[in-house]
């Protein structure tokens, strides 16, 4: 009986005498609302206005979505205009930067390109690039692994124009919504259409990041920025350099809350590969080993684990459906486990956050460091590699190496 008035005695009522609902009743809906919340959020009433406004706009025009665009598997035409309409927000100026992707589209030949592999001379160097897929999050989501600083750009800048090298990331962004999505929308049972991307920042610093690869992966990031919306499901910056964190707190001012909010940087070593697990669930195939090891190591876990660079995997896939064969590889191997929890919904994350600079910086600061926006690709809801630099052979990415 005691027990039952101390109950009664912290339960808190309503102006109309109604029992509400306590701090653990609520962490409990919570918890049940993070089991039943979709991959990516119906639209609103306001977006699906937005949406058919687009539609007879369309009609109007005699424009219509191409089948590449409207995987059903990824939910269909619908999916693909909302994400225009939260790309821009209003109707006009989202069905502006679509009637704008159909034209690139349609210019640049894009709904045939997974049908023209890259010449062999070419491929040899994209192939070089060192990303993978590495399984699923806990969400679902596809996770894609880059090592940012290794990637060859002054071979890449050697031997490929940068419309090549543009024709090959289009056609593995295209291999990535006509393959990997889908794979991974069946494997979730909804529609997936958002990627997990981790970068490793291992070996980077700033002196060898050249005017001419700025360029290079300035162009490659407003293609994916302008053509494909919405892209980025979450962002982890990892084993990243202290520079890149005061860089960070001048870049972010740049950018919208919304994008901020996605990207995540940890430090480097078995605490951060901990948290990163933690974060990725467990059908992920991105292994301590692939993130803690030597700048000279990057690639050798990735291939003990019968992982392929995203690149060559693409223009894998092209040659075998031209030779009427299955692939031998998956789109993103690995099992998918879908799990969720109240942390995922609160998505409280352990990083780099609190060790930042403070956010306000002076007038000379912020003048000195403004044009670091455009030198790197964070700005892009399907942010492209960042640029690489010199990178150091002994450098080591932890105390575990």
């Amino acid at each position: 009986r005691a027990r039952v008035h101390a109950i009664e005695a912290r339960v808190r009522y309503d102006e109309r005498g109604v029992a509400m609902p306590s701090f653990r009743d609520r962490a409990h809906a919570d918890a049940r609302a993070a089991r039943s919340a979709p991959a990516y959020a119906h639209p609103t009433a306001k977006e699906r206005e937005s949406m058919a406004q687009m539609r007879a706009w369309l009609a109007r025009d005699g424009l219509a979505l191409p089948r590449t665009m409207t995987h059903a598997e990824c939910g269909g035409e619908e999916r693909a205009l909302l994400k225009f309409v939260r790309a821009r927000k209003s109707a006009e100026k989202s069905y502006e930067m679509l009637r704008n992707t159909l034209a690139w589209r349609a210019r640049e030949r894009v709904d045939a390109c997974l049908s023209e592999p890259i010449d062999d001379d070419k491929l040899k160097h994209v192939e070089r690039i060192p990303a993978y897929y590495a399984g699923f999050g806990k969400t679902g989501h596809p996770i894609y692994v880059e090592h940012t600083a290794v990637i060859p750009w002054p071979t890449i800048l050697e031997h490929m124009t940068a419309d090549e090298f543009l024709k090959s990331q289009v056609q593995t962004l295209e291999w990535q919504a006509s393959v990997v999505y889908p794979e991974a929308s069946r494997r979730a049972g909804e529609p997936i259409t958002q990627v997990i991307n981790v970068w490793d920042l291992k070996g980077l610093t700033m002196s060898g990041f050249t005017s001419e690869i700025r360029a290079f992966v300035k162009k490659a990031s407003a293609v994916a920025q302008d053509n494909y919306p919405e892209g980025l499901y979450a962002a982890y910056i990892v084993n990243a350099p202290k520079i890149f964190s005061f860089v960070w707190a001048v870049v972010k001012q740049f950018l919208d809350a919304k994008t901020v909010a996605k990207v995540h940087i940890y430090g480097s070593g078995s605490k951060m590969y901990e948290k990163l697990l933690d974060r990725l669930g467990p059908a992920t195939l991105l292994r301590k080993e692939m993130l803690c090891c030597r700048t000279k190591e990057i690639g050798e876990a990735e291939a003990a684990a019968g992982l392929q660079p995203a690149h060559g995997a693409t223009q894998e896939w092209i040659k075998s459906q031209l030779k009427g064969e299955e692939p031998t590889g998956g789109a993103a191997p690995g099992s998918l486990r879908r799990e969720s929890s109240t942390q995922n919904l609160y998505d409280v994350f352990f990083d780099a956050a609190s060790e930042l600079p403070p956010s306000s910086m002076t007038e000379r600061e912020l003048e000195r460091y403004a044009t670091t926006k455009d030198s790197f690709g964070l700005a892009s809801e399907q942010p492209d590699a960042l640029a690489p630099d010199v990178v150091d052979e002994k450098q080591k990415c932890c105390k575990c190496c």
